[in-house]
């Protein structure tokens, strides 16, 4: 389950330092984050954006290392140098595209990167930055880490109206946009579910036929009819896209007026679906002295066995 993490961590970095190497530099896009900051800076001083990266991210690691889970800094650690690595590979083995049409760069670029990066936070790691400053602000302030990393993103993307025509600025948005709208989509995954709710008169039968016929499991409900005032049982399951069609006709089939709401299911995790996560129970635990803390107890903890 770790390696897994790992692979996806690597892979992701892999993605986006392909994005960035081949269609945002040699364009002179921008890009959000501490990686935009590090493409800005290399714009206009000349130095590699790898070391820039490494150089801003030092101390948002360090505030990281005590103030948040340890697993995750370091896979984020991880993921830093391999975006760094993966920059200063691949520009010399994947050559720049250079677009007339900046939309082409930044519709190219912002879908690499957002690939690259879901499956980063697929991997429950980051290439640090913002990332880690937002979290920090949460457990500190309560904040929203979206809030906060699209407050820090305007700001960056404000400071370099300063340095750069507003056309780049713009053709950056909309491949920020393009890259969280994958991200999104990669991290919560493709195969979206509906969940569906039925009201039947013959929910038995319904519920049988669902289960024997479709395969799927079923949860009964208790409900009552505000005008009628009488209960009835509420029919709940959660179904693949593909499958929509088929229980409809399997519910209609055993009750014509039966009653049926279908709702987007974002993810669903369990049997029949994507398999639940694996939850380390230090993942509760946040901060380097937490971390050395647990440690020691379990070191204690074996040395009595």
């Amino acid at each position: 389950m770790y390696s897994a993490k790992i692979l996806q961590i690597l892979l992701g970095s892999f993605f986006a330092a392909i994005g960035i190497n081949i269609f945002i530099v040699p364009n002179h896009l921008l890009a959000g984050g501490v990686a935009g900051v590090s493409i800005i800076l290399h714009y206009i001083v000349g130095w590699s954006i790898p070391l820039l990266m490494i150089i801003i991210n030092i101390p948002i690691f360090v505030a990281g290392f005590y103030k948040l889970h340890f697993g995750y800094i370091m896979r984020s650690l991880i993921g830093l140098f391999a975006i760094t690595f993966f920059i200063g590979v691949t520009k010399s083995l994947f050559p720049p595209i250079m677009v007339d049409d900046l939309l082409i760069a930044a519709l190219f670029g912002g879908l690499l990167q957002g690939v690259g990066y879901g499956l980063v936070f697929r991997g429950r790691g980051s290439s640090g930055g913002t990332d880690i400053i937002s979290l920090i602000l949460k457990r500190k302030y309560s904040l929203n880490v979206g809030m906060c990393n699209f407050a820090m993103n305007l700001i960056i993307m404000t400071v370099s109206l300063a340095f750069f025509d507003i056309k780049y600025v713009g053709y950056t948005l909309i491949s920020m946009f393009i890259s969280g709208y994958v991200i999104d989509n990669i991290q919560l995954g493709f195969d979206r579910a509906k969940n569906v709710f039925i009201i039947s008169d013959h929910s038995g039968e319904v519920a049988e036929a669902i289960m024997k016929q479709i395969g799927r499991g079923v949860t009964m409900l208790k409900g009552r009819g505000a005008y009628s005032n009488t209960e009835k049982d509420v029919i709940l399951t959660s179904i693949s896209m593909t499958q929509l069609a088929k229980l409809k006709d399997v519910v209609y089939l055993q009750d014509p007026a039966a009653f049926m709401m279908i709702g987007e299911a974002t993810e669903v995790l369990g049997k029949g679906f994507n398999p639940s996560p694996y939850k380390e129970s230090d993942e509760l635990d946040f901060g380097l002295s937490q971390t050395l803390r647990k440690f020691e107890e379990r070191k204690q903890t074996h040395g009595k066995e």
